[in-house]
């Protein structure tokens, strides 16, 4: 992992045109101004709003001519104009990239900077409508698409305000700007900010935990309604007919948003950077999925000075003067800084992989190094030449056919290393130079990962005695962190196995850290893992692992979590059977044992000498979610006699399966024959009882699981109505009423009414207080 030190000056911006002018431009604004990079790179443009003044300032390379005035933009506007709303660069095909003022009245001017020695000035090209009515009023604005603009637009209709998202095209053919139709994107939509990134338009709401975030695709013409917690609400190709939001609204019912959104920013490519009002840091891509990244554990201030950028596989954010530095993979926080350069006004990432700053008072940069006096690594060429050694070492021994130890002294001396065209070119430096610096470049963060693991072994190795537990716990997160990144395979199956059975506390530690496991307000396990975790947690098990004493990684994280947070574990294999769904192209042969996921983390804790803890185990079976798995619940329930429990669970899982249903509502009503227990839950019974039971299926169930009574009783009734234990026909009666009268129901609606009704059957027997009746017509009539 990449080590940030201290922020270094690396520029005073006297590298830039004017570089007095830009640093007081800089301080000039309290509010702090805006800053904008053209495409190219080239021109700073900075937007000093209070001021309603844009200047521009040219990066000068060391060999350029001398700057002319034309080259500087100072463009002011009066106070009585509407404010600037949007700084965009559209650009044509074909054509190189304009810039385009956009102002709160619709009105967009178009400039083109200096382009050559005939053309050494800025230029203002055309001054065009975008908005059809007098009084609209533009809200925000970007450029989605090349020359393509889109922005929300509010309208007045009736004294009420509106609001719409609009698009339109500018198109630049040399001096030329032709402006395009406006099309409406949306209807009736509430006030959004729009963001432009990589072919998607996010769109923001203003309207804090009221509505969801909208993704739209110009290209496809279609636009996606996403959460920051449940990711695609939906998504829905937009026509004339469709550009309604309030009817897109009420096709994702539930949609709105449940979160604060303080700050937005685009990502690359194609992503939304969003940070919440409770400090929490969320990626949004441009399919509607969403990742939370980072707690910053601190609810942010409504005037915090937020800014954030990526860069690779590092987020950079900065809260007023403190610099953040985050590893988007794992969420893991890798630096935390006080920046003593006032405040942060822009993030850019240079390509060379340090992050620069740049502050009111120049550019800095945060690179590489600990801060801390540690010995100089080894040459680059040769640390790679040993790890390439090694690992060719572990290949051929797999490989060959003798019991003889391969080392790497012997690949060296006796010529045995037939390694690849790349790796050979960088071992034996037989290609071209610039070929072996990308070479060399590929395996870069390999090569550092490499170094510092081997750094911090030899700092363990030499440390005192009250050091040696620190080092530890960060040589096993480091060493666990690199064997979850790499492909699983036997040895480093292994290996895993002997850091959880060595360092149990601290693998705890690091697994905790990369799966990112938290704990919600209602005490339930959040585990925020990316995919390729989640892969190699069900991956199968490699061949000949399960030798030895060798656990797959599934097994190994179960073990751990009953071990330090058995609580936790209920919920990890549910967020594990989530995403199982996702890798379904292993075979059950491929899968190994092929049990479910709920049987192997059941298996891992009946292991444990002392479980004891039966809840743990229902709370397993029933966060599985599969028909026998809840089944066995219920029943271990029904054994433990939690009644209240039973009744609960079977209400909640009955309404998902009629296999449920109906084998619980048999188990319950044999238990409510044996006992007198449940006699306060009849009507939950009632409620419980399956469509397809008649009033005989009932009496038959009932008549067969009657206990005996004494011999001693044996002249009595089998009901018993002297106080016992015994069932009594009173208690039976709501239940046998509801299934006789659900039968009488299905009778019906298979015969068809007749006109007229036929007549009642005449007898002359009389059946005063029902002498006559049967028992099955003594329960139709008071039914009926």
């Amino acid at each position: 992992m990449k080590q940030f030190g201290s922020a270094e000056l690396v520029s005073d911006y006297g590298d830039f045109g004017r570089p007095q002018a830009l640093r007081e431009a800089l301080q000039s604004s309290p509010g702090g101004p805006r800053l904008f990079l053209s495409p190219d790179g080239r021109y700073l443009l900075v937007w000093l709003g209070p001021q309603r003044r844009l200047l521009s300032f040219l990066h000068i390379p060391a060999s350029s001519p001398p700057l002319q005035p034309g080259d500087y933009l100072e463009h002011s506007w009066p106070a009585q104009s509407p404010p600037l709303v949007g700084l965009l660069f559209p650009q044509s095909p074909g054509q190189a990239w304009t810039m385009a003022l956009v102002w709160e009245n619709g009105r967009a001017e178009v400039w083109s900077p200096p382009r050559g020695p005939a053309d050494r000035s800025w230029t203002l090209l055309r001054s065009a409508e975008l908005c059809q009515g007098p009084r609209a009023r533009v809200v925000s604005a970007c450029c989605c698409h090349g020359d393509e603009l889109l922005w929300c637009e509010e309208r007045t209709t009736a004294n009420l305000l509106t609001y719409c998202l609009c698009r339109r095209s500018l198109r630049v053919s040399g001096r030329r700007v032709d402006p395009g139709a406006m099309t409406i994107v949306l209807h009736h939509s509430p006030p959004y900010d729009v963001l432009a990134a990589a072919g998607r338009v996010f769109m923001v709401p203003r309207s804090a935990g009221r509505h969801p975030v909208l993704i739209y695709a110009p290209a496809e013409n279609s636009v996606t309604l996403a959460g920051l917690a449940a990711g695609v609400l939906h998504s829905k190709a937009l026509g004339e007919a469709d550009a309604d939001y309030k009817k897109l609204i009420l096709e994702c019912a539930g949609a709105a948003a449940d979160v604060e959104i303080r700050y937005a920013a685009s990502g690359d490519p194609g992503s939304l950077l969003v940070a919440t009002a409770a400090g929490r840091i969320h990626l949004l891509h441009g399919d509607g999925t969403a990742r939370h990244v980072y707690d910053l554990r601190e609810n942010l201030r409504a005037d915090a000075r937020i800014k954030m950028a990526v860069s690779g596989d590092t987020l950079v954010c900065t809260i007023d003067s403190c610099l953040y530095l985050i590893d988007v993979r794992s969420g893991r926080l890798t630096a935390k800084q006080a920046l003593n350069a006032g405040e942060v006004l822009l993030i850019d990432v240079s390509e060379g992989g340090d992050v620069q700053l740049m502050t009111n008072v120049g550019v800095y940069k945060v690179g590489g190094g600990s801060g801390a006096a540690t010995p100089p690594p080894p040459p680059a060429e040769s640390a790679l030449l040993d790890m390439v050694y090694e690992e060719a070492c572990k290949y051929y021994q797999r490989r060959s056919l003798s019991s003889t130890k391969l080392t790497a002294q012997s690949l060296k001396e006796n010529g045995m290393f037939q390694a690849p065209i790349a790796l050979a070119a960088i071992l034996c430096r037989k290609s071209e130079a610039a070929k072996y610096a990308e070479l060399l470049g590929n395996i870069d963060n390999e090569l550092q990962s490499f170094l510092s693991l081997e750094l911090l072994k030899s700092r363990a190795a030499g440390a005192p005695r009250p050091d040696v537990a620190r080092c530890c716990d960060e040589l096993v997160d480091l060493e666990l962190t690199r064997l979850l990144q790499a492909d699983p395979d036997r040895d480093g199956l292994a290996y895993i196995n002997s850091l959880f059975d060595t360092f149990p506390k601290s693998a705890w530690a690091s697994v905790r850290n990369n799966f990112q496991f938290q704990q919600n307000g209602d005490g339930k396990l959040v585990v925020r893992a990316t995919a390729d975790l989640w892969k190699k947690v069900l991956s199968p098990l490699p061949p000949s692992a399960s030798q030895n004493g060798v656990h797959p990684l599934f097994e190994v994280i179960c073990q751990s979590l009953c071990a330090n947070k058995p609580k936790w574990l209920p919920g990890f294999v549910q967020h594990a059977q989530e995403c199982s769904g996702l890798y379904r192209n292993f075979t059950s042969k491929e899968r190994g044992e092929g049990a479910p996921l709920y049987k192997r983390a059941l298996n891992v804790l009946n292991k444990r000498r002392d479980n004891t803890n039966v809840e743990l185990e229902v709370e397993i079976l029933l966060c599985s979610g599969r028909p026998q798995a809840v089944i066995q619940a219920i029943h271990t329930l029904i054994r433990l006699q939690r009644w209240p429990r039973v009744m609960e669970e079977t209400q909640r899982y009955s309404q998902l399966n009629p296999l449920i249903k109906k084998d619980i509502f048999i188990t319950l009503l044999v238990e409510f024959v044996q006992h007198r227990q449940l006699d306060s839950y009849v009507p939950q019974l009632c409620d419980l009882c399956p469509e397809d039971l008649t009033a005989t299926d009932i009496l038959r169930i009932v008549l067969q699981n009657v206990p005996k009574t004494p011999p001693a009783a044996a002249v009595q009734p089998p009901f018993s109505t002297d106080g016992g234990k015994h069932l009594t026909m009173g208690l039976l009666k709501p239940l046998l009423n509801k299934a006789l009268q659900r039968q009488f129901r299905r009778d019906q609606s298979f015969q068809g009414p007749t006109f007229p009704p036929a007549a009642p059957q005449r007898t002359n027997k009389t059946a005063a207080n029902g002498e006559d009746l049967s028992p099955p017509d003594i329960y139709a009539t008071k039914a009926l």
